[in-house]
């Protein structure tokens, strides 16, 4: 069984979020995804156009957030008549997603999550009067491990104010047992659902669990991209929270009315999730097809897939994943090792990406043949 790296942290106010394990790797330039976000003419459905016209067909996403397509024809006329509509659109935005999210008995605003998670941990302080934050790693997560989060939390009886999750993916028994442990314990439960809600289910892992936690931080996804983030929960934690930061910005709220009725509408979700099935699918017998899959393979949701390269001793697995992503981008393919499609990425899309793995797999397996990626070797060849 993996064990977690068991530890409770003092809960630092508005402290930035923390990095989990398994998040997506930092590519240095010119291969990171910002820098080509930053340096882009034009945003505009599942396309990224470059400043020299070149355009790429975008399989990030921002991190999933974008769900959509960017620049959404809807979206972007309701913010164009936003402006000195704050408090009504907070208003209407907190009512679609209390419809969506279970445990939205009350919703909060702010804008960024590093804020809503931070304000979240110090809600949990107020109504604990705790000072530690048991947050579970990936591992812990992945292989449903109750036991170290059981250890951890009698080692440290009475000082945890909070356990945090990011449940994507969470075995239902383990959300089930991180439930009865905070009770057990007096903890505030607290879901990371920034990667799950409206992507992988429109009302989050909560909602596909049947596991209700006392607070939840949505993320930049309920605004389709746009810097906006919530804190919502049982109404006794949410009196808890802090007062809101910076004011809100107009055009995000109003993004987030559009994108919540469209994900409703349009059955969002579900394109999603047919639209990731048929990309796992066909890359991965593309993968079985090349011999790929001897060191290459798909995980992940259907929503948010990725792949990446299994470790072997003596084999570079960070650099076959950098230039395979390399030889999709040179196909005009954004990926960085990832697949999370937007409502903007239909056949013609998974077509053209489909190509660009067809293009760049046997150009790979044939340098991992020849020993490319083998360390000694390019250690001799550094010598």
């Amino acid at each position: 069984m993996a064990q977690a790296e068991a530890r409770v942290v003092h809960i630092d106010p508005r402290r930035g979020r923390r990095k989990a394990k398994g998040e997506a790797r930092a590519f240095s330039a010119p291969l990171s995804y910002g820098t080509v976000l930053t340096g882009a003419r034009r945003l505009k459905g599942a396309v990224v156009a470059a400043a020299d016209g070149i355009e790429r067909l975008d399989f990030v996403n921002a991190s999933g957030a974008v769900l959509l397509g960017w620049a959404d024809p809807e979206i972007e006329a309701a913010v164009a008549r936003a402006y000195g509509e704050v408090r009504d659109l907070e208003g209407q935005v907190a009512e679609q997603l209390s419809a969506y999210i279970p445990c939205a008995d009350a919703v909060a605003f702010r804008s960024t999550v590093s804020e809503a998670l931070g304000d979240a941990l110090l809600a949990a302080k107020a109504a604990t009067g705790r000072d530690g934050a048991f947050f579970c790693d990936q591992d812990t997560v992945l292989a449903g491990d109750l036991l170290t989060l059981q250890a951890t939390l009698g080692a440290h009886a009475g000082q945890v104010a909070a356990i945090v999750v990011q449940p994507m993916d969470g075995p239902c028994a383990f959300l089930t047992g991180l439930r009865r442990l905070a009770d057990l314990h007096g903890a505030v439960l607290v879901f990371d659902e920034t990667r799950t809600a409206f992507r992988v289910h429109a009302g989050g892992a909560q909602a596909m669990s049947g596991v209700r936690p006392d607070l939840a931080v949505l993320g930049p996804s309920l605004a389709n991209g746009r810097p906006l983030a919530a804190v919502c929960g049982r109404v006794e934690a949410m009196r808890m929270l802090p007062p809101a930061g910076p004011r809100l910005s107009p055009a995000a709220l109003a993004a987030a009315s559009v994108a919540l009725r469209k994900i409703d509408s349009e059955d969002v979700v579900a394109h999603l999730r047919v639209r990731g099935a048929e990309i796992s699918a066909e890359v991965e017998a593309r993968l079985r097809a090349t011999g790929a899959d001897a060191w290459l393979g798909v995980h992940g949701d259907p929503t948010w897939s990725v792949v990446a390269a299994m470790p072997r001793p003596g084999f570079d697995s960070g650099a076959v994943e950098r230039t395979l992503n390399e030889m999709l981008f040179d196909q005009g393919v954004l990926s960085f090792g990832a697949h999370t499609p937007s409502l903007a990425t239909g056949e013609r899309e998974i077509g053209a990406l489909l190509a660009a793995y067809d293009a760049a797999l046997p150009q790979l397996v044939r340098r991992v043949t020849a020993g490319a990626f083998n360390l000694r070797r390019n250690r001799s060849a550094d010598a």
